[in-house]
């Protein structure tokens, strides 16, 4: 049956909907949800998924007595409520298991793994101390900096025939959660024409790069050959400085890209102040042994942060069908109340 005496839209996007009487409105809140499906088989867009007041007021509901419609309603407040905390416990976990991956990678890389060696102070605000055989050097002396940059558009001989991988924010995706190092694939890519006619320069293999605009702070090491956008700045490194350490540091570094990002909406760290990044230089052996300790860690917290993820799904998913069984009569909710 129609559930609405009218639909009507109040802003892009939303539609409102003035029930029928007889029903509750709290019921039907739920009941939506339950045959939130149906509007996914009608939706129609070519840019986005959408359908029509039409569409929403001609949704099929099955609808009880109106004391039972509360009756419902009142359960599915209480039972979601409790499974809305569960949910947001245990994605609290995630976040927490979060804080303690990047923890890990901050305190090897700057630490060490040998908690009895004699520290000294690093003369970087953000490093504090370090041990004390370490050296601790702008990376600009430790790698070669290197800037990225995008061949003329205007120049259609530098789009055609396009075989050089070329890393840019919408490529951003891959390495956003932290959890990729390499990056070998990139959305677009340049020419030979392109790449000989612009300051883009080929990186090699190796080379570690880092978004340094709109989406600041985001690092990756180069599994292939490619070049970047200017909205990364990249690091090719010396002899006393492995790519992987590197990256790891640049992900232990976040304090100090909000300290140096400038623009309210167009957000950057100016290349002034990439120059003055430091970066903490171990001996190369002891290097690799943090690099190959961080990577157990991080294993071993993400396989946790992909099972919490998995249960807080099922718990959703529960969620879903609870609804669905309440309203469509499948449970009797006033048994499941005096169990409660």
């Amino acid at each position: 049956m129609n559930v609405a005496d009218r639909t009507y839209g109040i802003g892009r996007g939303l539609c409102a909907i003035r029930p029928v009487a007889g029903l509750d409105s709290s019921f039907s809140f739920y009941a939506f949800l339950a045959i939130r499906p149906l509007l996914d088989a009608v939706s129609a867009g070519s840019t986005y998924d959408a359908v029509t007041g039409s569409n929403v007021g001609d949704l099929p509901m099955l609808i009880p007595q109106k004391t039972e419609q509360r009756s419902i309603a009142e359960f599915l407040d209480c039972q979601t409520a409790k499974i809305d905390e569960l949910a947001g416990m245990k994605e609290r976990l995630i976040d927490l298991l979060r804080e303690k991956r990047a923890a890990v990678v901050t305190r090897a890389v700057t630490r060490g793994l040998d908690s009895t060696v004699p520290m000294r102070d690093s003369g970087a605000e953000w490093l504090g101390e370090i041990p004390a055989h370490w050296e601790a050097k702008r990376i600009k002396f430790a790698a070669r900096l290197h800037s990225g940059h995008t061949p003329s558009r205007q120049n259609a001989d530098y789009w055609k025939d396009c075989t050089i991988p070329w890393f840019g924010l919408a490529d951003v995706w891959q390495i956003r959660d932290g959890q990729a190092e390499y990056v070998v694939d990139t959305s677009e890519k340049i020419s030979e024409a392109g790449l000989a006619n612009s300051a883009a320069t080929l990186l090699p293999k190796g080379t570690v790069i880092l978004s340094r605009t709109a989406s600041v702070g985001f690092s990756a090491i180069l599994g292939v050959d490619m070049a970047t956008t200017q909205d990364f700045v990249n690091w090719i490194c010396g002899q006393s400085l492995r790519p992987e350490y590197l990256l790891y540091v640049l992900r232990a570094m976040g304090s100090e890209y909000r300290r140096l990002t400038m623009g309210s909406t167009h957000q950057t760290i100016y290349m002034p102040d990439v120059g003055t990044f430091v970066t903490p230089v171990p001996p190369l052996v002891e290097q690799d042994r943090i690099v190959a300790s961080i990577r157990r860690e991080k294993a071993d917290i993400e396989a946790l942060i992909r099972k919490v993820a998995v249960a807080v799904e099922h718990v959703k998913e529960y969620r879903s069908a609870l609804i669905s069984a309440a309203v469509t009569g499948k449970i009797d909710v006033r048994e499941a109340a005096t169990t409660q």
